[in-house]
């Protein structure tokens, strides 16, 4: 094999070895901390547009960064039964008495009026959830473009110190 072939492939696993370090490091711890980043603060807002009446569907929100391959989801949400319906809110509906009895009494009315107000207007939706994504959605594209740019510049200065 000539000396200059020799030397290109040589230069050519090196170069290899460094993208798939900074892939690796890509994938890795940085892109997980933005994205844990960007969820907590997500979950911050979320807390602070939720309705609150007893605290627990403000307590329940929680954030969650999950990977699969090469894919990073952040997730904030909720496991309170009826935060679906606080978010996107109901159409009319004739709700169970029983549901409402308890929340009635801390607000000294009467279910039954509760829940024909419900039967003729339906819940209105708080989407306290989508507003905090809309909130921050400019802060989580500036902060995993960050992420990405800083890589892209390490590897194009491990690059030219490989010349």
């Amino acid at each position: 094999m000539p000396a200059n072939t020799r030397l290109e492939t040589k230069a050519f696993r090196l170069l290899q070895d460094i993208m798939e370090r900074r892939i690796r490091a890509l994938r890795g711890d940085r892109l997980l901390n933005a994205m844990r980043s960007v969820t907590l603060e997500v979950q911050r807002r979320a807390k602070q547009n939720a309705p609150v009446d007893t605290g627990r569907l403000r307590a329940s929100i929680i954030p969650d960064v999950v990977t699969r391959g090469n894919v990073v989801r952040g997730i904030v949400g909720s496991n309170v039964v009826y935060a679906p319906f606080m978010e996107f809110g109901t159409k009319p509906h004739w709700p169970p008495l029983a549901a409402l009895e308890v929340w009635a009494r801390r607000h000294h009315t009467s279910a039954f009026v509760v829940a024909r107000a419900i039967a003729t207007r339906g819940i209105r939706a708080r989407r306290f959830l989508r507003d905090a994504f809309d909130d921050v959605k400019g802060a989580i594209r500036g902060r995993i473009e960050s992420t990405v740019a800083s890589t892209l510049r390490e590897i194009k200065e491990e690059f030219k110190s490989a010349e």
